[in-house]
């Protein structure tokens, strides 16, 4: 099995009522250079350090876990640089953030609609190296589905360093009920997934994609407080049910550049009418 290690933030939410900390991946291996050209990695403008993980959705739009924007500030966009086209985590190339948008019913203490948007200033110029992920088509059932991918560069240890290279890991749906076990509040609306002792995402993963055949059904969202990759399960906002509410802003400013170009053609037809 792959492991991975994803990245979020070095701040980290508790959650008492729930025994909640926001993950980063255990147990990690390098990915191979370009597999995965949708991962971002959102870093303090300021520091530089890396603070969540993210996928690209469109050229304007980058998805991640609500918590991260609002660990960062939903005010305050220009604290965000979004670095994209690399699985070195320094060597990439880097955009600003414009809006930074919380899902209107996220709640921080049930840990639910843990997802969000950074639309950005400019358009991400795709290659080989930046692409954007497909949101999931159908709302399948994960339990016992192995073969979904989590990546990114949260700490490959729960005291240690962020890693250099993007990590990988394989992870198996884990049952909605036993799930409920662990986390009293798990609905529909989250993926829960488990691995193996010492193998999963901890502390430092948060707003990270889940991936199952090339499509993104998981924003990483909470695990077990206290040692990482213990043996819980971890828990992924479940991007079926918020495709229409993501897909409202991506249109939204593919509409806008399309009226802006038929814009211009009508502008282009009366100067030319009368010339």
């Amino acid at each position: 099995m792959f492991s991975i290690t994803s990245l979020i933030f070095a701040c980290l939410i508790y959650y008492g009522a729930h025994g909640l900390s926001r993950p980063q991946i255990v147990g990690g291996i390098d990915a191979p250079d370009g597999l995965y050209p949708y991962q971002v990695s959102l870093k303090d403008s300021y520091t530089k350090t890396h603070r969540c993980g993210g996928a690209i959705v469109s050229k304007r739009y980058i998805i991640t876990a609500a918590h991260c924007l609002e660990l960062i500030g939903p005010y305050y966009p220009h604290n965000v640089d979004v670095d994209v086209g690399s699985n070195l985590l320094y060597s990439q190339t880097t955009y600003e953030a414009e809006e930074l948008i919380i899902h209107p019913n996220y709640n921080r203490t049930l840990a639910i609609n843990d997802i969000g948007l950074i639309k950005l200033k400019k358009d991400i110029k795709f290659n080989s190296n930046t692409k954007p992920i497909a949101l999931v088509s159908s709302d399948k059932n994960f339990d016992g589905v192995g073969g979904l991918i989590v990546t990114g560069w949260g700490n490959t240890s729960p005291d240690g360093p962020t890693p250099e290279h993007l990590q990988q890991i394989v992870v198996t749906g884990y049952s909605q009920e036993t799930c409920a076990h662990t986390y009293d509040d798990i609905s529909e609306r989250q993926v829960c997934t488990l691995l193996a002792l010492g193998k999963g995402i901890c502390s430092g993963d948060s707003g990270g994609a889940l991936i199952y055949n090339g499509e993104l059904v998981g924003i990483a969202s909470f695990g077990r407080e206290g040692p990482c990759a213990a043996g819980f399960p971890d828990v992924f906002t479940r991007v079926f049910h918020y495709r229409d509410w993501v897909n409202k802003y991506i249109n939204a400013g593919c509409n806008q550049q399309l009226n802006i170009l038929l814009g211009l053609f009508t502008m282009y037809l009366c100067i030319h009418s009368f010339s």
